[in-house]
């Protein structure tokens, strides 16, 4: 869910296919909607050179909207599902924190109706006027204070914490509202709207919030609002009853060692659907987009003004941009871009909007990370061809792309020496055995896991301490290789997609008065954002 929304998934099942070359081959759009006015940009060049990319990246299939005044085009490239379902403009795919944008103008409209007593402070409502005894932060001040545009920009001071989302607690599936009151257990990292911090979380707030008021599911209040008038009949929002379309995709990933695709099983996301949980076809987020370009109904002009109005400063690939209501806010030659990416562990998600131009690009496939960054180098090709901007001055967010995809999945050579700056060496023994460490462990706001020996993938005779969190929202496990001492190198992977994310982090083992393994100390850091989320005691309870 990156400002990638990592919302992840199933294990993945091994499925060999064709070289990506044969594939791209049979890469021709099998269809094609367009409005009778105006210039279709998706032509057989453009085509080719979406194909291209799409090989380039490994990616299996896209689908391409383009919304140019009252005109739509729209075409799918590659495939849906391999090894021979088409992606179409029809072809359903994962939106993953686009829903976002949709959950924070379904809100507004409920601001701007004027039948809730309870939002009658728009935008500044504070949070706990409304659920009160849910919404409990680690600061009193910012539990008495967070409003919903503070969740809304992600300037609460509560930073992501993805990895503390479960998906079921003892086999039963956790709610919105579980999302909402582990909360009081997370640790913040700064005050309330002083800097921006993502935060998937707060938006199950708002989401708890709209069903706290209409007593309605979210879905369906955002189905009443927002899908139904705009004629969005191919969106829905994952529920618990939810089925998969027979027009949905096949998420994927490229595995380099064995140079085919393998298919990633679907995610469940029921706790966190109003944070990225939407489904949809960029047709219908083409009328969604449309929307918003023309300030049309069923929002209403003061909730159209609120989406874009900026709240906070970010960062894009190192250059200044703004947030709004799920929305990120860019100059680009002197154009102004709204625009949100999603992706979860098998797909990603683009969509810009240009309100001046009235143009806008949604992208769709079926990768995750690398989707963006091909439906990126596709976008900003559409938009610096739609406004005319000269081969020289064009910018190559493959490049930018390139480097973040690299460093993100990277693990240095001496990462003991990172984590550890002061590790001796030769590092000193633990004064535990490991088979001492063995055993389960429970910390606030993470839950519990069960940590096991296996044999060190590298090191013979040495052992590695892994858990595998298959109840969480992520699917992720945890590795733990020995440095020095009491302290352990923690490695967090997901074993249905090993391309999705790779992360290290520093932990240490503690004693108790008994002399027996007491505490395991996990520093949560998350390292493409340079943010540390707080250190979390796990106890040794078996």
């Amino acid at each position: 869910m990156a400002r990638l929304s990592h919302l992840p998934g199933f294990a993945a099942a091994a499925l060999a296919l064709s070289s990506p070359r044969a594939l791209v081959a049979a890469q021709k759009p099998v269809t094609s909607v367009q409005s009778p006015q105006g210039r279709n940009p998706l032509t057989d060049e453009f085509s080719s050179f979406v194909n291209d990319k799409l090989d380039e990246w490994k990616v299996p299939g896209m689908s391409v909207a383009v919304i140019d005044g009252q005109d739509v085009y729209a075409e799918g490239y590659g495939y849906a599902t391999l090894p021979d379902k088409r992606a179409t403009p029809e072809t359903v795919w994962e939106c993953a924190s686009t829903t976002k944008a949709q959950v924070a103008a379904t809100l507004g409209q409920l601001i701007a109706s004027d039948k809730y007593p309870e939002l009658s402070n728009g935008w500044a409502t504070k949070i706990s006027s409304v659920i009160r005894d849910d919404f409990v932060l680690q600061d009193d001040w910012a539990t008495n204070h967070v409003t919903f545009e503070d969740a809304a920009s992600h300037r609460t001071g509560m930073p992501r914490h993805d990895k503390s989302s479960a998906h079921t607690v003892n086999g039963t599936q956790v709610t919105a509202r579980d999302v909402v009151r582990n909360l009081r257990h997370l640790p913040m990292v700064s005050e309330p709207r002083v800097a921006f911090h993502y935060c998937n979380l707060m938006y199950e707030v708002l989401g708890h919030v709209i069903e706290t008021v209409t007593g309605k599911w979210v879905g369906k209040v955002m189905r009443d609002i927002l899908w139904d008038p705009l004629g969005m009949n191919s969106t829905f929002l994952e529920s618990a009853d939810s089925q998969r379309p027979e027009a949905m995709a096949t998420g994927y990933y490229w595995d380099k060692q064995a140079q085919a695709y393998k298919e990633v099983a679907p995610q469940p996301i029921v706790e966190m659907s109003a944070a990225g949980g939407v489904r949809s076809t960029v047709l219908d987020y083409a009328q969604w987009v449309k929307c918003l370009l023309h300030e049309a109904e069923p929002l209403s002009a003061s909730v159209h003004k609120e989406i874009k109005a900026p709240r906070i400063t970010t960062t894009f690939f190192g250059d200044i941009s703004l947030y709004a209501l799920g929305w990120e806010r860019r100059q680009h030659k002197g154009h102004v871009i709204y625009t949100h990416a999603g992706g979860v562990t098998s797909f990603g998600a683009q969509v810009y909007w240009l309100p001046e131009e009235k143009f806008g690009v949604v992208a769709f496939a079926n990768t995750a990370l690398t989707s963006n960054a091909v439906e990126d180098v596709v976008i900003y090709r559409l938009i610096e061809d739609r406004l005319g901007i000269s081969e020289g001055d064009r910018i190559d967010v493959g490049v930018m792309w390139r480097k973040n995809i690299g460093e993100y999945l990277r693990v240095p050579d001496n990462v003991d020496q990172v984590l550890f700056p002061d590790r001796p060496s030769p590092p000193l023994p633990s004064t535990f055995k490991v088979e001492d460490l063995v055993g389960r462990y429970s910390g606030p706001g993470y839950g519990e896991f069960t940590l096991r020996q296996e044999p060190h993938p590298d090191k013979s005779g040495e052992k590695i301490l892994v858990a595998d969190r298959d109840d969480m929202t992520w699917r992720y496990r945890i590795s733990m290789h020995h440095a020095s001492g009491n302290y352990w190198g923690v490695y967090l992977t997901v074993p249905s997609n090993p391309t999705f994310f790779l992360e290290y982090l520093p932990a240490e083992f503690t004693t108790g008065v008994d002399g027996r393994v007491s505490t395991l100390i996990i520093d949560w850091i998350v390292r493409m954002e340079g943010v540390d989320e707080g250190k979390v005691a796990f106890q040794k309870i078996a």
